[in-house]
């Protein structure tokens, strides 16, 4: 993703209250990223335009804002693909 100020790739901590809600699977939506829906794609994300992102309640905000990924609350999705570790 290239955020809109520009910076660069951006770790974001999962907060301690976050941790059981880091990632989330459900049969409506591609993967979910945190409890408030910090980073929820929608499916068939490159046509439809309610993926979202607002940072804050389980991943940590950068810079203060939400809306970090893209400047906007909601957005389509080109293309994106989602690593896991394994402990």
């Amino acid at each position: 993703m290239v955020n809109p100020r520009g910076l660069g790739p951006t770790k974001m901590p999962v907060l301690t209250k976050g941790e059981t809600f880091a990632i989330q699977c459900d049969s409506g939506y591609e993967p979910i990223f945190g409890r408030g829906r910090d980073l929820m794609i929608f499916n068939n994300a490159n046509t439809n335009t309610s993926s979202s992102s607002f940072l804050g309640v389980s991943y940590a905000r950068t810079q203060g804002d939400e809306k970090f990924f893209t400047g906007r609350s909601t957005f389509a999705v080109e293309d994106y693909e989602v690593f896991g570790l394994h402990a």
